[in-house]
């Protein structure tokens, strides 16, 4: 199996600058549009887009369930991209102190962002003859948790309302949240390493 998780390695590495070459080529040489009206440019967009892009994919999913499940593979890979080193049972004892602070400061973003996904705020005002003990201005709070990312449709209200604020779930996507936390994690743990090496 180290064989095996050698060569998905090297080919996952590989890849990445063939699929970024890829993309570069579609957005400035326009190659789906191009691909319409030239027989090479639409060979270079299919071969690109099923083979070099889907077989990227696939070997991305098994690296990812050998990550999971490999403590060998998980070990030779993650090692190098946290810069992870224990040459002495001092660092050892320090790696283990980073990756602790560092699992409870992500914890503590994790618990951080949950609460922002799912409060929902609004601030808005309601016409004159709809107002309540004459306060036009209200306040709504609310909490919305889903299981998957469907939206379920809202009830339209009979009162005609014009909206001052809103907030009703992160901004930002959810592989974004991913991506940052990726990083986050690699960041702090090198910090705080670095931090009590010194």
């Amino acid at each position: 199996m180290k064989r095996f998780d050698s060569v998905i390695l090297k080919i996952f590495l590989y890849e990445l600058p063939i699929i970024l070459l890829y993309f570069i080529s579609i957005s400035i040489f326009g190659l789906e549009a191009a691909a319409q009206r030239n027989s090479f440019a639409k060979v270079w967009y299919d071969f690109g887009g099923c083979f070099i892009f889907g077989s990227w994919m696939a070997v991305s999913l098994c690296l990812s369930v050998r990550l999971m499940v490999s403590a060998s593979c998980r070990e030779k890979v993650l090692a190098k991209l946290t810069f992870l080193k224990e040459r002495d049972e001092r660092e050892v004892l320090l790696t283990g102190q980073a990756a602790k602070n560092t699992m409870l400061t992500t914890l503590a973003i994790l618990l951080f962002l949950f609460c922002l996904s799912c409060f929902q705020i609004s601030v808005y005002q309601v016409p004159p003859e709809q107002a309540v003990d004459g306060k036009s201005r209200v306040l709504s709070l609310g909490l919305q948790f889903d299981f998957t990312t469907k939206k379920i449709p809202q009830t339209a209200e009979n009162i005609e309302k014009q909206n001052l604020l809103s907030y009703d779930a992160l901004p930002i996507s959810s592989s974004t949240v991913i991506i940052c936390l990726i990083g986050w994690q690699i960041a702090s743990y090198n910090y705080l390493m670095r931090r009590a090496i010194k």
